[in-house]
């Protein structure tokens, strides 16, 4: 089984090789194919593409153990539709729920989930939140689509938010979370109710205008009846010195997996 394994992932890193050498010739921001698994593969921006794809299919990061009981997979900020191929392929007997606000964004997962015939999936073009409402939604038209962040020189898109406990149940097997500076909230107002959970991925931004609060989430984890693992996404090389932002309002973004 190992050694089957092994040569398979040998084969895709070979594979993804060459695609990312042809996508990388793409400029920034236009729409693309890559093919996956005998099938086109859209992509809306190379880069996220590229970035996107080696975390999940060559690093495995969203990898866990199924429970036995639970077969829900809740997908907080579902982009192109490379996560929701991922957890199909590896978790074909579970149901996908995904969400992805953005307005150019939301055609081309659309498209991806209808190519690769994934019946499990739903999709909602809406962001989780704590309540019903419209928020103001800006993106860096890549992997950075925010609500109630303010872009410089971008006038914000009005989109619809539903609150995410609507979709937690003992059935969710695993909830991702990657909401590029709102999961601060949505986490917070889920307090009591994440513990029916059986994994948790959420990805931490930290804004430099706000105070941090990666040590309450990760308190909130604790409460919650988890174990977390910390793990760096996107960070500064010296951060005693270094001012670079990984983007117009985040210095850092930390990958929190939390599992019981």
């Amino acid at each position: 089984m190992f050694r089957q394994e092994w040569r398979e992932r040998k084969i895709r890193q070979f594979r993804a090789a060459q695609e990312f050498r042809r996508i990388a010739r793409y400029p920034r921001f236009t729409d693309g194919y890559a093919y996956l698994f005998d099938k086109p593969f859209k992509f809306h921006d190379s880069l996220s593409f590229i970035h996107t794809y080696r975390e999940l299919f060559l690093n495995d990061i969203y990898r866990f153990r199924p429970s036995g009981t639970a077969d829900t997979i809740v997908d907080c900020g579902a982009n192109m539709g490379l996560s929701v191929l991922y957890f199909a392929r590896n978790y074909p007997r579970h149901r996908i729920i995904a969400f992805e606000p953005d307005e150019r964004i939301y055609p081309v997962i659309r498209e991806n989930v209808t190519t690769f015939g994934l019946d499990q999936v739903t999709l909602h073009k809406k962001a989780v939140w704590d309540k019903h409402e419209q928020l103001n939604f800006f993106s860096d038209q890549g992997m950075g689509g925010r609500v109630n962040v303010d872009y410089n020189d971008q006038s914000p898109s009005v989109i619809e938010a539903i609150p995410l406990k609507d979709f937690i149940s003992p059935k969710v097997d695993f909830l991702k979370i990657d909401i590029e500076g709102a999961e601060e909230v949505v986490l917070k107002a889920n307090a009591g109710v994440l513990r029916e959970v059986s994994n948790i991925f959420f990805e931490y931004h930290n804004d430099v205008r706000s105070g941090q609060s990666l040590h309450d989430l990760l308190a909130l984890m604790k409460d919650e009846g988890f174990h977390y693992y910390v793990k760096e996404s996107a960070t500064r090389k010296r951060p005693f010195v270094d001012q670079e932002l990984i983007c117009e309002r985040f210095d850092m973004a930390i990958n929190v997996f939390c599992y019981k």
